[in-house]
């Protein structure tokens, strides 16, 4: 005898990944412009929250938010000065679907899939005095998970079996050797 039960899970509806470039302007507070860049540094990577965004024409969107500090070292006049500046993001990650399944109770999850890093830097003078221009590059990941429905087929009978199909119950005893003490 057969019988279709059906089983309620937490499943992902899909996953994005998605690289970014910005540039940020970091300023200096200084008059006079700055002779050399010599370093710069993202640290304190974070996700703030993530949000679903609805959807789009090949899926749906996670909006990301995200922040970061950036540490920059310049030499100015013959000294070596510090700068550093706090940035939030918020990025918008599509979720390709995947299968005509119906899913309830979404939620999404987001992460850093590549930490933000100086790909360069430039000084600019602007009329707030000189300032810097960083561009970071990153990727973050996003997914959709939701309670879905799976209808699985049931044997209640072994004769029901196929002749070729292993049943779970035939391999227990290969485990017998795990047995707790």
């Amino acid at each position: 005898m057969e019988e279709i039960k059906k089983i309620i899970a937490k499943a992902a509806y899909g996953q994005g990944t998605k690289a970014f470039s910005k540039g940020i302007d970091i300023n200096t507070y200084e008059s006079d412009r700055p002779t050399q860049i010599l370093g710069c540094i993202i640290t304190d990577a974070e996700i703030l929250g993530c949000s679903f965004e609805g959807n789009v024409v090949k899926g749906k969107a996670v909006r990301v938010n995200m922040k970061f500090d950036t540490h920059l070292w310049y030499a100015l006049d013959g000294d070596t000065k510090v700068a550093k500046m706090s940035t939030k993001f918020s990025d918008v990650v599509t979720i390709g679907a995947q299968g005509a399944e119906e899913y309830s109770n979404e939620d999404v999850r987001a992460w850093i899939e590549q930490a933000p890093k100086c790909m360069g830097t430039s000084v600019t003078n602007g009329r707030d005095g000189a300032f810097i221009k960083a561009q970071i590059e990153y990727e973050l990941g996003a997914e959709i998970v939701g309670m879905t429905t799976l209808s699985v087929r049931v044997i209640n009978d072994f004769s029901e079996a196929d002749a070729g199909e292993e049943l779970p119950g035939e391999e227990l005893d290969d485990f017998d050797e795990l047995d707790d003490d």
